[in-house]
């Protein structure tokens, strides 16, 4: 028996809309499918700006180039995340700052993140891991005390709720994922969420190439024209009518991953000896994007995988800790230079030797959770009998892992 780590949840609904488009339209953004779309997302978000892009990263992109953020801006991200997070960061001009996680839920940790703040520091980047809300009681005052910008990474939050408000709706703005991997998926796509009309204007021409598109295309004017800085960000029409059908699909999709994650957690729950689980925090209702087990030993963990894989059933570890990595080592090697440019003048002076311990310090759960978490299979399409094939190899191989303890 395959069971591969995930697979979209796509079926007749998404192959008629797909038809009608192709027959119907051009494909070009902003079409038919798209206004619907569009209307959909508002009422599940309850948000009243949604700008479909391209893709997740592209959506952080438009969000950090409509804040004008730059140089000698700084913003805090999560160290454990996809480099997307902190390219756009980059690509914006300012300079992400990278700060641990905490234990329980792979969220970024506020109380780090504090250890972050300077005076350059413009924004937080939260990412809801797994679906996961962060601790956003107290990531929102901080974000209040120092005048933070909160911008939220919810690529895998679709459907996922704190107190009842959807993730990725608590900042000025918030990217979703439609990446084929995601719980609702077109492929390649996502959107840009904020209740931001000011935001969400700027935000609107610049995805446009710079210009004032929309107004065209309400026949507010008759052609339209450049009127500043952009690219094009559009998702295609024939993307946008695959998720009109899967937006629809949310609720079933979401439950039977709860279902699938409900029943892991019974099967493991007995192996805290060697095993820690996710804890869902109160008040959270999760989307159950990623099912993770982290292994109280590294070396446990690089033989699961490597017993299951002989099974043919595919888990994966995830990130490569942003700050380990090459492009991180150089950026950590750039703030360690303290080197700061302003309107009116530039300077380069040598760093205490507190200001190098702490930009090159290590991130001790980020680190660990890289080598000891193990993502399991969960999606839809999963049938009873490969969830059981599952968990009896899972906790063949966890019962071997406890007996020589």
């Amino acid at each position: 028996m395959h069971i591969p780590f995930t697979k979209p949840y796509w079926g007749d609904e998404e192959i008629e809309l797909v038809i009608q488009s192709i027959k119907t339209t051009s494909g070009i953004g902003d079409g038919p499918s798209t206004k619907i779309l569009i209307q959909k997302l508002q009422l599940l978000l309850d948000a009243p700006y949604i700008l479909p892009v391209t893709s997740c990263t592209h959506g952080l992109e438009l969000i950090l180039a409509s804040l004008q953020l730059g140089k000698p801006d700084e913003v805090i991200v999560p160290s454990f995340t996809m480099s997307s997070t902190a390219n756009a960061v980059i690509l914006s001009g300012a300079l992400p700052v990278f700060a641990d996680i905490e234990p329980d839920r792979y969220t970024i940790d506020p109380e780090d993140v504090k250890r972050c703040i300077t005076p350059y520091t413009k924004a937080i980047i939260l990412v809801h891991y797994a679906g996961m809300p962060c601790l956003m009681e107290e990531l929102l005052a901080i974000a209040k005390q120092y005048h933070l910008f909160v911008i939220e990474d919810a690529a895998h939050a679709i459907g996922a709720t704190y107190k009842g408000k959807a993730l990725g709706t608590f900042g000025v703005a918030g990217a979703f994922s439609f990446h084929g991997t995601k719980n609702i998926c077109c492929g390649e796509g996502g959107v840009v969420v904020t209740k931001n009309k000011k935001l969400s204007d700027v935000m609107e021409i610049y995805r446009a190439n710079g210009t004032n598109r929309r107004e065209f295309l309400k026949g507010m004017i008759d052609r339209y024209t450049w009127v500043g800085k952009g690219t094009s960000f559009f998702l295609s029409d024939i993307l946008a009518s695959i998720l009109v059908a899967q937006v629809e699909k949310i609720p079933v999709i979401n439950a039977r991953r709860m279902q699938i994650a409900r029943t892991y957690t019974q099967a493991f729950e007995d192996y805290g000896d060697v095993v820690a689980l996710s804890a869902v925090p109160s008040y959270a209702q999760p989307n159950w994007h990623i099912y993770g087990i982290r292994f109280k030993k590294e070396v446990h963990a690089a033989l699961f995988i490597k017993e299951m894989h002989k099974k043919e059933i595919g888990v994966s570890t995830h990130y490569v800790p942003l700050h380990d990595s090459p492009m991180g080592i150089q950026l950590r090697k750039l703030r360690i230079s303290c080197y700061r440019e302003t309107a009116d003048s530039a300077y380069f002076r040598e760093p205490s030797p507190l200001e190098v311990a702490f930009f090159s310090r290590r991130l001790p759960v980020t680190e660990s959770a890289a080598r000891t978490l193990v993502r399991l299979p969960i999606y839809p399409g999963l049938t009873d009998q490969e969830l059981h094939y599952i968990i009896e190899e899972a906790t063949k191989i966890l019962r071997s892992f406890v007996r020589r303890l």
